[in-house]
């Protein structure tokens, strides 16, 4: 059987070339996807400031009281030292008004003199600090900002910029790649960082010959005694790191080098997977329909049906193996190539290499395999039942009824998809339950696809041959005879249509309607936002005393967890993205959308909810909440309001004195000014941009500046998406006309046996043009009735309008692109197929 399908394959390539072609696309595209996605998981996380210390203890969260555990490791044998290590925001602000981020814009962060050990950096020149005035910079933060021992530097922390004696530069065993260090005198160190006796980390260092893993093993058992100490039987505490989590750890809340590409690859790849799923079915059922007459005389001459069903199951698996042999070459190149794109836009860090083994290529490739077989399972089953009699009519033509079961199924999931989307107009859970309904609704259209085009013969076709007799006519008898062929070249672009349609337009519409609640919800006018590093109290309180300002506010994000009640009480647990606000002018600043209680009661130990995060906790206002902090602390607070303008925004606002005592910081990520009621506010931007000398890292924007960075900040971020996007659009566009080619290629006896019968070239054309014109037609339409079922969901979930307004340009592009790869690749192949004398192409077959 083996031997008569690799015949069978090299004796029909011109007839293999269009599920060749098919397979070769996604193979390219998946195998891209998946490199890049196993060198995003393979980037790891290298440790730069705990490099000399083999074991780092922490979980992520300032550590309150670090003493007692610091003294308890030191004494484990074998330990050198152990080392307590604070980090706090603190960068470099030069004289020409920049903030200077760590490099590839991570942190810029300050320590205690006393935790350089752990890396451990080394004295380059000039000395340790000494005082409060004094700072040492590692050595390519001083060169960045031109400084040299004796030198003074204004550094920004966690309070107001001041300036700073270097008193020496610091070199690492290796250079920082993705933060910079300054360094404090241990008293400095802790004014800065608010705590005495907290630590983010404590390093240990180890005496030459320490067995690493039994002391690692001590290191946890002194863990599980200070637990016991604590008396808290679910205490979540620090945890010994080694290795590659030492890295993890110390840049807890940064993304790793690779987060970036592995998270884009791996959404691109699932797409992907998804569109190639559809395509090289759909090539491999029209290939095998179109050789419905040699399994016919294969049948009549002894064949089984399982002979039949093998030979076509190893006729795809060598196409696959065929196309795996340029493919997995060709899409490991792809992935090079989208790979610098990435880094150049930084998508991913300029140091993350590209991991080319084998086991992303074989998992692409076994992953193809099985999908081939499973697509042309069907086609091969029936192709294999058909009796060889009716098979042979068949082929010539085959029945316009489309199978019950089929149909069934189809109309099954358009319906299981209209319910869900009838019930998904409820907040961003709902858009995105909504969004991801692009799938089903294409598998249903496909199903759907022969009973499709026998309406679309009868409604359409039919009226065009009543008008245009002979071309007219001929078109819309090829619609009503042959519903599958019609199927199999509506599906690419359907496809083609509703899945670049949803994919271009349902980012515009959340941007949309991010955009309009975000209108709803910020009544500041003038914002200040943080650059390099944030914005301290300090400057909020300078810019309440600012003639002509009303209020103003900062925001500081935190996290939280929040619970309510007990599991048996129905109560839950819930990760909450919060806000630290002052009350003070709050409600001049920002309107949430309060539904129940007021921003008023935002004082003392409370809190206010978003609506998603209330509902999920099942409370409401007055009720007692559980909060746990980042520091390991709890505390139990009253819900003071609920809001329902919390996307984008925040999913609990909790007062800043309540907060203080649980946060390492309360810089602002921005801050917000309202200006009063007569006041100029051309006065009052002034007024703020003369704050900035003081305070270099405040970025001042009026309101219609605000807004309009916010959009071109959203643009920015979609840019990366859709050039991924530009490239299954690509592969997308491919599959339309090699489908098309196929559908067309296979007619070339029906072309000459009109042209035989007296029919003249320019009318095959007019017919095949009238023809193509009504299968794009439909394909629009199909495609423009997913997408809008896609869109009009997610617009109402998201408080948009019943019917968005996406831009009119990209709705022209998909549309017209579409239209123009299904009609000029149908005339064209028509064009060549009918240069050829009709005798020479009734021979070419059979």
């Amino acid at each position: 059987m083996l031997k008569l399908a690799w015949r069978t394959v090299r004796a029909r390539k011109a007839g293999f070339a269009g599920a060749f072609t098919a397979l070769l696309c996604a193979l390219v595209l998946t195998t891209a996807c998946g490199v890049l996605l196993e060198s995003g998981l393979r980037a790891g996380t290298p440790t730069e400031r705990y490099a000399a210390a083999p074991l780092v203890i922490g979980h992520g969260h300032r550590l309150p009281d670090a003493g007692p555990l610091t003294g308890a490791l030191a004494e484990l044998p074998g330990v050198s030292a152990a080392l307590p290590e604070l980090s706090f925001p603190a960068a470099v602000a030069t004289a020409d008004g920049r903030v200077l981020s760590g490099p590839q814009g991570g942190p810029s962060l300050g320590h205690s003199w006393t935790s350089a050990a752990l890396a451990p950096f080394r004295l380059a020149s000039g000395r340790a600090p000494a005082g409060p005035d004094e700072v040492v910079l590692d050595t390519a933060t001083a060169a960045r900002a031109g400084v040299a021992p004796g030198g003074t530097v204004r550094l920004a922390t966690t309070g107001a910029p001041r300036d700073y004696t270097v008193s020496g530069l610091a070199a690492p065993p290796r250079e920082l790649s993705r933060q910079s260090a300054l360094f404090f005198s241990p008293g400095q160190a802790a004014r800065l960082a608010g705590t005495t006796t907290g630590a983010d980390a404590i390093g240990i260092t180890v005496t030459e010959g320490t067995d690493l893993r039994a002391l690692a093993g001590q290191a946890r058992r002194a863990l599980a005694e200070a637990r016991a100490r604590d008396g808290e039987a679910d205490w979540s505490g620090p945890r010994v790191h080694t290795g590659d989590e030492r890295g993890e750890l110390e840049f807890t809340g940064t993304s790793g080098p690779g987060d970036g590409l592995s998270s884009l690859a791996g959404t691109m790849g699932v797409l992907s997977l998804l569109v190639s799923t559809f395509v090289v079915a759909g090539a491999l059922a029209l290939s095998v329909q179109q050789r419905l007459r040699e399994m016919a005389l294969l049948r009549a001459v002894g064949a089984t049906t399982g002979q039949v069903r093998r030979m076509i199951a190893l006729e795809t698996l060598l196409l696959t193996l065929a196309a795996a042999v340029v493919g997995l070459p060709a899409g490991t190149g792809l992935a090079a190539l989208l790979r610098g794109v990435l880094a150049d836009r930084g998508v991913t860090g300029p140091d993350v290499p590209l991991h080319i083994g084998p086991t992303a290529p074989l998992v692409v490739l076994g992953g193809t395999v099985v999908t081939a077989q499973l697509a042309v399972r069907a086609a091969a089953r029936r192709a294999s039942r058909v009796e060889p009699t009716r098979a042979l009519r068949d082929a010539s033509a085959p029945p316009p009824r489309i199978g019950r079961l089929r149909a069934g199924l189809g109309l099954a999931t358009l319906a299981v998809c209209g319910v869900v989307l009838a019930h998904s107009t409820g907040g961003r859970d709902g858009a995105g339950t909504a969004e991801g309904m692009v799938v089903p609704l294409l598998l249903g259209v496909a199903l759907l696809g022969p009973l499709i085009g026998r309406v679309a013969g009868v409604v359409i076709g039919g009226p065009v041959g009543l008008l245009f007799p002979v071309a007219g006519f001929l078109a819309s008898a090829s619609l009503r005879a042959q519903p599958r062929r019609f199927a199999a070249a509506v599906t690419p672009l359907v496809l083609a249509v509703a899945f670049n349609g949803s994919m271009l337009l349902v980012p515009v519409v959340k941007a949309q309607a991010g955009a309009a609640e975000e209108g709803r919800r910020l009544l500041a006018d003038h914002v200040a936002q943080a650059r390099g590093i944030g914005l301290p109290t300090e400057f909020t309180e300078a810019v309440r005393g600012l003639p002509g300002v009303a209020a103003a506010g900062g925001l500081v994000p935190g996290f939280v967890m929040v619970s309510s009640g007990s599991a048996a009480d129905g109560g839950g647990v819930a990760g909450a993205d919060a806000r630290i606000v002052d009350p003070q002018g709050l409600e001049q600043l920002l309107d949430p959308g309060v539904t129940a209680g007021s921003l008023d009661r935002l004082r003392g130990e409370s809190i206010a909810l978003g609506r998603r995060t209330a509902s999920r906790l099942k409370v409401g206002v007055g009720a007692p909440v559980r909060i746990r902090w980042d520091d390991g602390s709890d505390s139990t607070a009253t819900v003071a309001a609920v809001y329902e303008r919390e996307d984008r925004f925040a999913d609990a606002l909790l007062p800043t004195g309540f907060a203080a005592a649980h946060l390492p910081d309360l810089l602002a990520a921005t801050v917000l000014v309202r200006t009063a009621p007569g006041a100029d506010p051309g006065q009052v931007t002034r007024e703020l941009q003369g704050l900035t000398p003081a305070y270099p890292m405040a970025r001042i924007s009026d309101r219609a500046d605000y807004d309009a960075a916010r959009r071109h900040q959203q643009e920015a971020a979609t840019a990366v998406a859709r050039l991924l996007l530009g490239v299954i659009s690509l592969f997308t566009a491919i599959s339309v006309v090699n489908t098309m080619v196929m559908a067309t290629s296979e007619r070339l006896r029906e072309f000459s046996l009109l042209r035989m019968v007296g029919t003249t070239r320019r009318q095959v054309l007019r017919m095949m043009a009238w023809e193509g014109g009504i299968t794009v037609a439909v394909a629009l339409l199909l495609g423009a009735a997913v997408t809008a079922a896609v869109l009009v969901p997610v617009g109402l979930a998201l408080g948009g309008p019943a019917w968005p307004a996406p831009p009119g340009s990209w709705v022209a592009a998909v549309l017209g692109g579409a239209a123009l790869l299904g009609a000029g690749t149908v005339l064209l192949t028509t064009w060549l197929a009918l240069r050829r004398e009709p005798t020479e192409a009734m021979g070419m077959r059979e």
